[in-house]
């Protein structure tokens, strides 16, 4: 996992090097100095307070699964997941189902299940605020979206298509070079399993609403960084753009969506009247508030947890 991490900063470092070089180092750095140095607190804070109300979300999914764990140890293990942050689309988190298993003793299921549901969730959270930013027009055809993917969702996790599912697993040729991936295959319905509980009305209304409150948050802190710098964004300008980076992010598949989430906030905001290296600077604070600041609380967590740090280090 070590070479995972060092392959991703010399990824990061490098976009970054690429993008201060073509837009102008001089400028960007004129721009970065023209906020106040309580922002460089500020932004990480409201940053990682939004993970406060994610800790809530993981407690309140474990609760919802008959798995309830006290609030103090339900948020070492998630602060320790974070340290997997930048893996393709947070996929990694589900190792806190791993963690949970070792740990408390729950099915490994559940924490992958959580997951998966937590993705769900942050999707359509996504695309709500998004709809939001986007106006009238964009809304129904977002909502019927929305619906689209709960039902799609629903079918998907049924429990008779579960069963055939798993009926199609057996039934296939078996080979000992196949016996790993049919395991984490089976592993993957029984979290699907799990993901279905949580898709139920109440869940997943509430789950989706707290990735909301999240999504909005963070759009909050990108008006007030623009008007530090002089540019005039709605707070709906910048729900697109933190929602559309996002969504960039998850859709490249690279690892913390490094290059495409750039890309498209950079765009957006100068698309909205930023120029570049106003965007590019506030791109970079933001960045560093969502992905580096959260996954270095992630590895400090694990840190001072060797259990689950030994088990991550298997992986």
């Amino acid at each position: 996992m070590r070479r995972r991490w060092l392959f991703g900063l010399v990824a990061a470092l490098a976009i970054y090097l690429g993008l201060t070089t073509a837009f102008g180092i001089q400028e960007v750095s004129a721009t970065l100095g023209q906020l106040h140095w309580r922002w460089w607190i500020l932004a990480p804070a409201i940053c990682l307070g939004s993970h406060l109300v994610l800790i809530g979300r993981w407690s309140y999914y474990l609760r919802q699964l008959g798995f309830p764990l006290p609030l103090k140890p339900a948020a070492k293990i998630y602060a320790a997941g974070l340290a997997l942050i930048a893996a393709p689309g947070r996929s990694g988190e589900a190792v806190r189902g791993l963690w949970l298993q070792r740990r408390h003793g729950f099915p490994l299921t559940v924490g992958v299940g959580i997951t998966l549901a937590e993705r769900l969730a942050d999707l359509a959270s996504a695309l709500l605020v998004l709809s939001w930013g986007l106006g009238e027009q964009v809304w129904i055809a977002m909502l019927i979206g929305l619906a689209v993917l709960g039902v799609g969702g629903w079918v998907l996790t049924h429990p008779r298509v579960l069963r055939r599912l798993e009926h199609w697993l057996e039934s296939l040729p078996l080979h000992q070079r196949w016996n790993g991936l049919i395991r984490l295959l089976r592993e993957a319905l029984l979290a699907m399993g799990r993901m279905r509980q949580l898709m139920k009305p109440k869940p997943l209304i509430a789950g989706t609403l707290l990735a909301c409150v999240c999504w909005m948050i963070e759009a909050g802190l990108l008006v007030a960084l623009y008007h530090a710098l002089g540019v005039e964004l709605s707070l709906h300008q910048t729900a697109v753009i933190r929602t559309a980076t996002g969504l960039g992010g998850v859709i490249s598949l690279l690892p913390a969506g490094l290059g495409t989430s750039e890309a498209t906030s950079i765009g957006l905001a100068m698309l909205y009247g930023a120029d570049r290296s106003q965007a590019l600077a506030v791109t970079l604070l933001l960045r560093l508030c969502t992905l580096a600041i959260p996954c270095l609380v992630g590895v400090l967590a694990l840190m001072r947890q060797p259990d689950l740090s030994r088990a991550a280090q298997s992986r």
